[in-house]
């Protein structure tokens, strides 16, 4: 999704190094977050960059809509749009650019 945004900054290395941008090195925590041992785990984000797990802190409840009922997937793009716009601007991310 980002390759072309960030290309230097992802690309493979050529010399068969390890890949810090490789989306497989997400795949171990999603794996443990799945098993058993995660069951205390709950209400955290996490952030995976090359070998480096972090715990996102300071998460918080932001605007909300509540329907009453369940939402169909045609709906949301301009309840999504919206909720977006009134959220508090997000801490830039490694890699993000502004």
């Amino acid at each position: 999704m980002t390759e072309a945004v960030f290309a230097e900054t992802m690309a493979k290395p050529e010399d068969g190094a390890f890949d810090a941008m490789a989306p497989e090195n997400v795949s171990p925590l999603v794996v443990w977050l799945g098993s058993p041992e995660s069951r205390e785990v709950t209400g955290k984000v996490f952030e995976v960059e090359a070998g480096i797990i972090r715990v996102a802190e300071g998460w918080a409840h932001g605007p909300q809509v509540d329907k009453g009922a369940r939402w169909d997937p045609s709906e949301l793009g301009p309840v999504v749009t919206d909720l977006l716009d009134k959220a508090r601007t997000p801490v830039p991310v490694y890699g993000s650019q502004g």
